[in-house]
Order: C-alpha cells, then structure tokens, then sequence
C-alpha cells in the first residue's frame, strides 16, 4: 500500500486524526485535520516525508463535516489549488460552517435542558462551543458528489456511498477493485463512534434517532465485501464485519444497562448518564454523554421497550423522562439481536 499513505495530524484531546495520501492521478488528500498552524505544521511535515509538498495535491476529499475533517480544506485549497470534492450533505455545511454551528449549539443547548443538563453545567462546558470555532473553516466544495456517484482520485475509482450515523455526512470512499474503502469515523477499531444529535440540514428540526440510523448503516457497511477499512482515527480495520457485531454487542450491553436504572423509576438522559459514567465525565462531556444515552433510549423506544414522557415546566420544550413500558418482556434491536441482560457492568469509557 505504498501508494496510499498515513499521516496523522494533532488534535486537541483525541491525540490525532488520520489524514490519507493517495498517490497518483490525481495526488488526493482523503480529510486534513482540523484548523490551525499546528495542525497545518504537522501535515506538511507529513507529507514531505511522503516526497510531496502541500503545493502538489490537487484533491482534497472530505469524509464528512467534522473539523478534524474538513477544517484545513479551504487552507490546502489556497496554497495548492486543489479542488474540494464532499458529500451534497457535507457541502452545504461547509459553505456556511460557522452558521452551522452557531445553529448546532442553540439546538445543543435546548436539547441538553430537555433531558435534565443543569444550565450550571451547560454554561461550564462553552468551551467545546469555542474549539469548534477556532478549529474549523468554511469551505467551498468545488465537486459536489452524490451517494452512488463515481470520483476519481490518487489513481483509484472510488465509489461514493451515504452511511449517514456517527454525522448527517457521513460518506464512504469505496475502491471495490481493491475492496478497501475511506470511511472517515463511520467504523473505528478501537471505540465506539458517537452520533450526533442535531440534523446537518435542518438545525431547527426536531431531534433526529440518530443511533437507529447509524445501526442500519453499520449493517450495510458490514455487508459489503472490504479487506480493509481506512478510518479517521486509530489502526486499519481488516475484520470488519466481525468489528460490527461487536459494537452491537455492546449496544445491548448498554440498553440492558439502562433498563436497570429505569427499573428503579423513571430518569431523565441526563440522570442516567450519572449512572454510567464518573462525575469527571459527565461534568466534562455533557452534551456527548447525553447523545451517547439518547441514542441508546431511541433503540429501546423502537423496541417497544421504554417510553418518553413530557412534562411542561414553563421553558420552550418541557422535560424529558423515560420509563420502562408496563407490558414489556422483551425486544429486537434495530439490526438483529435481542435486548437481553447482559453483563451489566460492561462498559466503555471515555465516549468515542
């Protein structure tokens, strides 16, 4: 795989993220981490040892909108020329980023006070809100591509596929001659991706099952007949179909651990992030422990497992909670297997 080359790129409290040279015509860059001279310090870095020079690329390909992404796209585009190939989905965010992201944090904010995030820890964490805003750019995509469209980069067809979960934008770069697909965060070896609660496209609609999605996208991923998967974060990935059926494995693990606090009365998603995770944790990540619950309460609310109740208390929205459904026995998650107690201590932490 000399053709295709590794270069891991800074990022402030996940270590690094990988940015994929592709060799050939045309010299493509598969993301490019995020914003700021360090980041940018360390790409070239990367890619002089590669024998290349950011003047030489003449793609840049983008995963999804995320800023460790996409935040160098419009940095690398300036230097180089490269055109900016994304998702339609991807590309309407990155043309107006800052925009998308004011929009994401009011929907944030809202969401974290309807499932119980006290405004005290709301206000502690304007931080994460400020690091989105230093570390990202707006872009302008100069290909906009559609699920099921063919690019050609680094001497590669490379089939374009939607696997909207982990984000709205999510897209998979598939070489099927190779059997290796770019699949930015959608599958990582080591942890569990997030999902995101807030819609891409309508930052004002209401709060997308994100998880659901992500599920039914990581059976189809499954599916497909790859050696290796190239991803964001972390190592290769050459066992992917049985990477999935671990990560639904721990899926089940974690709603059957829900079920057992609900079993003590009903909770908001903010309550039973208490119980899954330290104190540190949840004070310093809220909104992604809220995701991380609330993806895990839609699976047991398309179960017929639990339900949501509403309780108006003066604000916008009300107040979230969730109960365990009377006539409950037991149920299928979304994909195939069964919501069944299983080692309730399992867990995995920090959120990924």
């Amino acid at each position: 795989m000399d053709d295709i080359v590794q270069i891991q790129v800074p990022l402030p409290h996940i270590r690094s993220v990988n940015t994929w040279l592709l060799r050939g015509e045309p010299l493509t860059l598969v993301d490019t981490g995020p914003y700021g001279d360090e980041a940018f310090a360390a790409l070239k870095k990367g890619l002089k040892a590669a024998g290349v020079r950011v003047e030489d690329l003449e793609l840049v390909l983008i995963t999804h909108h995320h800023l460790d992404h996409s935040g160098l796209a419009t940095t690398i585009a300036a230097q180089s020329g490269a055109r900016i190939a994304a998702l339609d989905r991807a590309a309407a965010y990155g043309e107006h980023y800052a925009e998308r992201s004011e929009a994401d944090r009011r929907f944030s904010h809202a969401l974290m006070r309807h499932h119980g995030v006290p405004d005290t820890v709301i206000d502690a964490n304007e931080g994460f809100w400020d690091f989105i805003r230093d570390a990202s750019d707006p872009w302008h995509t100069d290909e906009v591509i559609r699920n099921g469209d063919t690019v050609r980069a680094g001497g590669r067809d490379l089939a374009v596929v939607a696997r909207p979960g982990h984000s709205t934008t999510d897209t998979l770069f598939v070489d099927e001659v190779d059997r290796l697909a770019f699949v930015g965060d959608h599958l990582l070896a080591s942890v569990s991706s997030n999902t995101e609660v807030y819609p891409a496209l309508e930052p004002d609609g209401t709060r997308p099952r994100a998880r659901v999605e992500y599920l039914s996208s990581l059976r189809r991923t499954a599916a497909m007949p790859l050696a290796r998967l190239l991803s964001g974060h972390g190592d290769p990935i050459t066992d992917h179909a049985q990477l999935v059926d671990r990560r639904f494995e721990e899926h089940r693990r974690r709603c059957d651990r829900i079920l057992d606090v609900l079993r003590a009365g009903r909770a908001s998603a903010y309550e039973i992030t208490t119980h899954l995770w330290s104190p540190r944790t949840v004070a310093g990540q809220p909104l992604l422990v809220v995701w991380e619950v609330l993806g895990h309460l839609d699976l047991l609310l398309d179960a017929g497992a639990v339900t949501e109740r509403i309780t108006e208390d003066g604000s916008e929205y009300g107040v979230a909670d969730f109960a365990i459904r009377d006539d409950y026995t037991n149920a299928e998650l979304p994909g195939g297997g069964a919501v069944v107690p299983v080692d309730r201590h399992a867990h995995s932490d920090p959120i990924g």
